[in-house]
């Protein structure tokens, strides 16, 4: 073969197809006969589509020499099919195609070809080269496709660019449910053109009339109207809801097929709308329960009698119960408190009062969603023993608060007590830690004076009425660790 720069397309053509027939043994050459062998019959398949697509292509009939040469070389697999089919792309002006026909005979025949057809190819390759102009694509959606003159560009070729020849070439671009876009453009070689197209969803009509005018009618979560509607929507599926009657559906919205759901009239292009599933309920948990607990407590009232600046105290106390939802549990609480004061008391003296407190009484405990942390609320009640000792080593002092010459007197009652706490606990596989703010309110009614105070003045009736039968409130930090079984 001549170089392609020097030779005739046709005659070229011509001289690859006679020089692969001539190559052929004999009986490859003539019609295979029925005992003919499998190479024997392909030899011959071979000859007879190089020969007729030599024919095609000396008519003028570029496309369909095409054909042969590519039933020539999936019979025999040799370079002159390839070759041909370059110089047909060539005629075409589809130069990107003609250089990746020889670079195939390149890559897989070089041995076979001879010096003089290796730097023909070579050479065309390089000319045909020169003459490329270069196509990118940016697109939408991602999943449009892209064709150049009736082939597929595949994504990498549509950002990188799209080798084509110089001249005039169609683009179509399309995409589900989208409107195609077709255009032109001429290109001269080296040139590079960007093509930059958002196809547009094709539109569909959906009419909805709900049963009741209040109903509000949702499309893909979004609240449309309220009772009817009629409007477009791009074409695809869309979440349909009618919010109290049918729950959420999928509907088809097709160009050219109105979708209509007249639910009064009993009319509609679609299957009932099936009701929308519920979210399932965690399971409850159930299970008994305990802790230990403690807390940091502050009185906001001394006793009416010794009006001081409390230092304040605390409680520990322990309790139990059972959770019976995911949310409530009910337990039992026994406490202990002691708080003392004045804080600041005069030279000489020590602490005037202790006052101690036993707790006792049901406890409702409320909890937030959350399987690792969860908010903890609880309220409660009962009863309380009150338990104060009054005490001063200064006798003069004693005196004026308990009778005859002692140090030291009481007061103690029974009264009711009602708690509140908030706060969070980390549930680690059942070991519960927790943290809260507590709110302790007592009564003081029932608290009464040591009955050897019997003297009739304003400091012992003061003195056997602590806190004037009002509310005494304490609140501080808790924290409480614990087991649980749920």
């Amino acid at each position: 073969m001549r170089s392609f720069s020097r030779v005739g397309l046709a005659q070229a053509a011509a001289i690859v197809a006679a020089v692969a027939a001539l190559a052929l043994p004999c009986s490859a050459r003539a019609q295979a006969g029925p005992n003919a062998s499998p190479s024997e019959d392909a030899d011959a398949q071979y000859a007879s589509h190089m020969s007729n697509g030599v024919k095609l292509f000396e008519s003028g009939d570029f496309k369909a020499a095409l054909v042969e040469f590519e039933a020539a070389y999936s019979e025999v697999n040799r370079p002159g099919p390839l070759i041909n089919q370059a110089l047909c792309y060539q005629k075409l002006g589809r130069y990107p195609k003609a250089v990746e026909r020889l670079t195939l005979a390149l890559d897989k025949h070089f041995d076979a070809m001879t010096a003089e057809d290796r730097a023909g190819a070579q050479a065309a390759v390089q000319e045909m080269k020169a003459l490329f102009a270069y196509l990118t694509f940016a697109v939408s959606p991602s999943e449009a496709s892209v064709l150049v003159d009736g082939e597929l560009v595949s994504t990498k070729a549509a950002s990188e660019g799209y080798a084509v020849g110089p001249g005039e070439h169609e683009i179509v671009i399309s995409a589900p449910r989208h409107v195609s876009v077709s255009k032109r453009v001429v290109l001269a070689s080296s040139q590079r053109q960007a093509v930059e197209v958002a196809l547009v969803p094709e539109r569909g009509r959906l009419s909805v009339v709900a049963l009741k005018p209040t109903t509000v009618i949702k499309i893909d979560g979004k609240a449309m109207a309220k009772g009817s509607l009629d409007l477009e929507l791009p074409a695809g599926q869309h979440r349909l809801e009618l919010v109290g009657e049918t729950g959420t559906g999928t509907i088809d919205v097709a160009p050219g097929a109105p979708v209509e759901i007249d639910l009064p009239r009993g009319k509609s292009s679609l299957p009932a709308l099936p009701k929308q599933a519920k979210p399932k309920a965690p399971p409850n948990k159930r299970g008994l329960y305990g802790a230990i607990n403690g807390a940091v407590l502050f009185p906001t009232k001394d006793p009416d009698l010794l009006q001081g600046d409390t230092t304040g105290g605390g409680y520990v106390g322990v309790r139990g119960g059972y959770r019976v939802h995911n949310f409530a549990a009910f337990e039992g609480m026994f406490e202990y408190g002691n708080v003392q004061g004045p804080a600041d008391p005069e030279p000489g003296q020590e602490s005037i009062y202790s006052l101690s407190s036993f707790r006792v009484g049901p406890v409702l405990r409320l909890m937030s969603p959350g399987e690792l942390i969860h908010f903890v609320g609880t309220v409660g009640g009962g009863f309380a023993i009150h338990l104060m000792d009054y005490e001063d080593p200064n006798l003069e002092a004693a005196s004026r608060i308990c009778s005859g010459a002692r140090t030291s007197c009481g007061s103690n009652g029974l009264d009711i007590f009602v708690m509140t706490e908030l706060g969070a606990e980390i549930d680690f596989d059942g070991v519960l830690i927790g943290a809260s703010f507590a709110l302790v309110l007592s009564g003081t009614k029932g608290m009464e004076d040591d009955p050897t105070t019997t003297a009739d003045s304003e400091i012992l009736r003061r003195a056997r009425v602590p806190y004037d039968n009002e509310i005494l409130p304490s609140l501080g930090p808790r924290v409480h660790f614990g087991y649980a079984f749920w």
